[in-house]
């Protein structure tokens, strides 16, 4: 199979919950701990609750990646506040075979999350990062922080400004 469209890609993926399954015992009990970390402002939070479109993500990433762990929750936050958000979760190996000449682009960081409309039209995307965290000079000097989740708000709202193109 030399291609797969975006749909086939989100059909034959998994959800959150069978991608975290996959990991070890830490890298599962990371999950909560980063869940737990997700302090969305209200604003952002009924934003998202009274959001009517839907909204399917589909994610290449692997559970082990520490920046999968903490985006991808964010992502989990989106689908618990509201069911018009779902997600699909390939592995990054398909995701750089296939998803990457989709988007047309030659190096592409994971997790890639891509935004779908319900017609599996390309909303936008998000690469491993938050933003703020791409535009530090160097990642070192936040490092710590970000794994921590100080950052998680910042992907959420990305990801809420992708949706709201």
């Amino acid at each position: 199979m030399n291609q797969m469209t975006l749909q086939e890609l989100y059909e034959v993926g998994c959800s959150f919950e069978s991608a975290v399954g996959q990991g070890t015992k830490s890298e599962r009990a990371r999950i909560p701990k980063n869940t737990s970390r997700i302090n969305l402002n209200e604003e952002l939070i009924n934003n998202i609750i009274n959001y009517d479109k839907e909204i399917k993500f589909l994610v290449a990433g692997e559970i082990w990646c520490p920046d999968f762990q903490l985006n991808v929750s964010v992502l989990k936050k989106f689908m618990d506040l509201n069911s018009n958000f779902d997600m699909s979760i390939i592995t990054m190996s398909r995701g750089k075979k296939f998803l990457k000449p989709i988007l047309n682009i030659e190096d592409a960081k994971f997790p890639l999350i891509i935004a779908l409309d319900k017609d599996f039209n390309i909303l936008g995307s998000f690469q491993e990062h938050p933003q703020i965290v791409k535009d530090v000079p160097s990642f070192e000097d936040i490092k710590l922080e970000y794994y921590k989740g100080k950052y998680l708000l910042d992907s959420a709202n990305d990801i809420w400004k992708i949706l709201n193109k």
